[in-house]
């Protein structure tokens, strides 16, 4: 701790008395950055700059350590009191150092450090509440977990946030206050962060570094109770006067705007009222925002959501997200059905790092060309149809287990129960009619009391238990060997109603 302080006080030193007189750093490595590694496992680290015309500077030299080894060093040419050059360094649990030193008279001396540099992968969160929840239990820090700058949510980012450089990403909110969310604590939802990735993020970093072996960024814009709208972004506006702005410009700082492999994006409760009418649309916009701005974005990962806090259309707004997810190649989707330590909006600490251990599996296929030997993605319906005059069947895309019943507070709940349909497309959902549910492999075949021919089934009520106020919470469908709930649907057509 004694060293890293002395040479924090040596580079703040050094960045103002030594080089400033005699040699100006236009492009330079920051104090803990990372650079986000290319198709070949490397980044580039380029030095720019002038020297002072009226000087007798003649010589520049680079030593980069490796670990503390010095493994290069470079002599770049000066022309026209002029130099730019550049070093490779490879993607890995390494930490580099940079000292740049200057010759003048023939004496050699350090002008410039950068220590704790690494390169690896960088990534967004945002959306809101459920994207940047923190905990006081998230004390996990790691050198190879790295995030930029103050989240801020809905806040002004000042002129000291700006100070606010790279650092160790934290899933830490020393600011708030409780021990957890029984207690009223607010998970930092409207507290400003340091290098704040919330509880998942820190657990996602945590998993792929171990896994992979290679340094993570998370950056996370996150605002809470944030509409899709309020994520977007508006030219119109000053950049940092909005929640895509401010995100913009934290990841633009870090140099990583063509580096940010993926954005995970956790919103929607807020537009489960009339504006989900309207929501594919934003998403394809906010989506077309985030393709311009951040050219290196390879892959979108969405969350469905969960029953809970919001307004009354949830269950159109969660059927929305799965056809979002179905017209976009590169746009994957997750559950969070079945996550443990749902309070009726946020979840718990290890609910949180839930989110991360069932989203770890695509980001390892996706980025690190890891072959999966089972099925990593949440069961989704891939068709209904009447197999029999009062039976329907619904076919899964993997094998499935189903919670027949499950008891809360004295209250017995039937999966049965969680059936709706109607008879026209649009009519009023009918729910009581199913006699039994038999689960076959793939397959769920409901038993119907009556004759009656719907067109439409749809799975989970929109918030709440019939005729309760009391927020669902299961019983689930899970994946039979993944336990990954599944993704709800809503008013999906039935098949073969004709044949019958």
């Amino acid at each position: 701790m004694k060293f890293r302080f002395l040479t924090i006080v040596l580079f703040v030193f050094l960045t103002t008395s030594s080089y400033t007189q005699q040699l100006k750093l236009e492009k330079h490595p920051e104090e803990n950055q990372l650079f986000a590694r290319d198709t070949n496992d490397n980044a580039s680290v380029v030095f720019s700059g002038t020297v002072s015309a009226d000087n007798d500077i003649n010589i520049l030299s680079l030593k980069v350590y490796k670990d503390g080894i010095l493994f290069k060093e470079i002599v770049p040419e000066i022309e026209n009191n002029k130099f730019n050059f550049s070093t490779i360094i490879k993607a890995g649990l390494f930490q580099y150092k940079f000292e740049l030193y200057h010759q003048t008279d023939g004496v050699k001396k350090l002008s410039f450090i950068a220590d704790n540099v690494v390169c690896g992968d960088a990534y967004i969160i945002t959306g809101q509440s459920n994207s940047h929840a923190s905990s006081l239990q998230s004390n996990y820090s790691s050198p190879f977990c790295r995030s930029f700058g103050v989240k801020t949510g809905y806040e002004k980012y000042s002129d000291t946030d700006k100070k606010t450089r790279w650092g160790l990403a934290t899933g830490n909110c020393k600011n708030c206050e409780g021990e957890g969310w029984e207690k009223g604590y607010d998970g930092g939802w409207s507290t400003k962060i340091q290098h704040g990735v919330g509880v998942w993020g820190m657990e996602l970093a945590k998993l792929l570094v171990e896994k992979h072996m290679i340094p993570v960024c998370i950056i996370n814009g996150g605002s809470g109770s944030s509409t899709i709208e309020e994520n977007m972004l508006f030219p119109e506006k000053s950049s940092l006067e909005t929640s895509f702005g401010r995100l913009a410009y934290r990841v633009d700082q870090a140099g990583l705007k063509n580096g940010i492999k993926a954005i995970f994006y956790h919103q929607g409760e807020s537009d489960s009222d009339k504006r989900y009418l309207s929501y594919a649309d934003k998403f394809d916009r906010l989506n077309k925002d985030w393709k311009r701005v951040y050219k290196g974005l390879e892959k979108i990962y969405l969350f469905q959501i969960h029953p809970g806090c919001g307004s009354s259309f949830q269950s159109e707004l969660r059927e929305i997200q799965n056809q979002i997810f179905k017209r976009y190649d590169y746009v994957e989707i997750m559950s969070t059905t079945g996550v443990i330590g749902h309070d009726g909006c946020h979840f718990s600490y290890e609910g949180y790092k839930e989110f991360a251990q069932r989203i770890l599996p695509l980001v390892s296929r996706d980025f690190f060309e890891e072959k999966q030997t089972s099925i990593i993605t949440p069961p989704q319906l891939l068709n209904a149809y009447y197999s029999g005059k009062k039976e329907i069947t619904l076919l899964f895309d993997q094998a499935i287990e189903i919670e027949e019943v499950l008891e809360l507070k004295g209250v017995k709940y039937f999966s049965k129960d969680q059936f709706f349909f109607s008879i026209e497309k649009n009519s009023a959902l009918i729910n009581g009619d199913v006699k039994r549910i038999i689960l076959k492999d793939k397959q769920i075949i409901i038993k119907l009391k009556s004759d009656k021919k719907y067109s439409t089934v749809t799975w989970l009520p929109n918030k709440e238990y019939l005729n309760t106020n009391n927020i669902f919470n299961g019983p689930w469908i899970k994946g039979l060997k993944n336990k990954i709930g599944a993704l709800s649907f809503n008013r999906r057509i039935i098949n073969n109603i004709d044949q019958l």
